[in-house]
């Protein structure tokens, strides 16, 4: 793997992590007025908002590879 290739996927998991920690800051507001008090609920799991794309895209890449496979044969 070339470096350009390992630097743009660190950038991309950077972005999501920093979009998941900011979608968090939102929703853990947004909780907060609602129940009224400081809790932690479903919010929590935008932190883990790479390791969701990571998943979701692994799967999705396996599904296009499998159907192609059984094309060939």
């Amino acid at each position: 793997m070339k470096f350009y290739q390992i630097l743009r996927r660190v950038v991309k998991y950077a972005a999501l992590t920093v979009c998941g920690i900011l979608l968090y800051l939102y929703a853990a507001k947004y909780a907060l007025t609602q129940r009224g008090y400081f809790a932690v609920g479903g919010e929590v799991f935008l932190l883990l908002l790479p390791v969701y794309y990571y998943i979701v895209s692994t799967i999705v890449r396996d599904v296009i590879r499998d159907i192609k496979n059984r094309k060939k044969q």
